[in-house]
């Protein structure tokens, strides 16, 4: 289902052509969304690359820039106009419209002299590099309940070919819980009655783009002496173990982030468990003391 580009509107054009250069380019380079508010001084996106700036400059004009549309190519000549001051290796102008040859000529004939690239990434590109990052046209296009309902209608159906059709509606879920939002995805799996949902960013990028944060209200009589031990070595020294709060310990847990993601739990249990040991884990060391004239005073191994 293709974007309605002439009916989005600027805030979600933008969020569309942000999300997806955060896709186009987020494994090779720096990308940042300039919040226009405090003055974009001619940079939407910006993209760096080494020592290479690449600038992203969004329009939206669904009905192009002809001449007879009063104001639009001055707009456009004092967008690039500020960008060049920052030296871009490349400016690329984004519409959501097919361009016309004198479009195409006016916006080519910017850079005059300077020896810089210049280019359109018009409607039909637009529609290229979503229909290879589908997930991205789905989470701003499709109905989630819907799609969501259609799916549960399946899950009730019996299972014929058994495993296969298993494979099938688990995969289509997936495909689901990925069309939710840009940046993140959902993994998740079944363990008897409980199912367990695993946060996954899409690009490297997804938890400064769209930050996720985690915060926990604890109860003092629910913490034992040897659960507030545990508790000071992992989450004031880092040590790597596992450390589990019982609801009683936890007042609430708030999950902040997309408007999808965002709770509040209360009465649950909280794990803190490291992701694997740390760096070095289980390397013989020495800790030595030294005096003012650099003089070993004690030292200690171990491990």
């Amino acid at each position: 289902m293709a974007v309605e580009w002439d009916r989005v509107g600027q805030p979600r054009f933008d969020r569309i052509v942000e999300a997806l250069v955060h896709r186009l380019y987020d494994d090779t380079a720096v990308v940042q969304a300039v919040n226009g508010r405090g003055g974009d001084r001619g940079i939407d996106i910006r993209v760096v690359s080494g020592n290479r700036l690449r600038v992203f400059q969004l329009k939206y004009y669904p009905d192009g820039f002809a001449t007879s549309v009063k104001g639009r190519r001055p707009s456009i000549k004092e967008s690039f106009e500020r960008a060049i001051e920052h030296d871009p290796y490349e400016w690329i102008l984004v519409v959501p419209c097919i361009v016309t040859d004198s479009e195409r000529t006016f916006v080519e004939g910017l850079p005059k002299e300077r020896n810089m690239k210049v280019r359109i990434m018009d409607r039909a590109e637009l529609d290229d590099r979503l229909a290879v990052h589908r997930d991205i046209e789905a989470s701003f296009t499709r109905d989630q309940l819907f799609e969501a309902a259609k799916v549960y209608g399946q899950e009730k159906a019996i299972l014929r070919q058994g495993p296969r059709d298993l494979a099938k509606r688990v995969k289509r879920l997936g495909r689901v819980a990925d069309e939710v939002d840009p940046h993140w995805t959902m993994d998740f799996a079944r363990e008897g009655d409980k199912v367990i949902q695993t946060l996954r960013s899409k690009h490297p990028r997804a938890h400064e783009v769209s930050p996720i944060s985690l915060t926990f209200a604890g109860r003092s009589r629910g913490l034992t002496p040897e659960l507030s031990s545990a508790m000071t070595r992992a989450f004031g020294y880092g040590v790597a173990e596992e450390v589990v709060l019982p609801p009683e310990a936890v007042k609430r847990l708030t999950i902040s982030g997309p408007d999808w993601l965002t709770k509040t739990f209360k009465n649950v249990e909280v794990t803190w468990r490291p992701t694997g040991p740390p760096p070095g884990s289980g390397a013989p060391a020495e800790l030595a003391f030294v005096d003012g004239q650099g003089r070993v005073t004690a030292s200690y191994a171990g491990s």
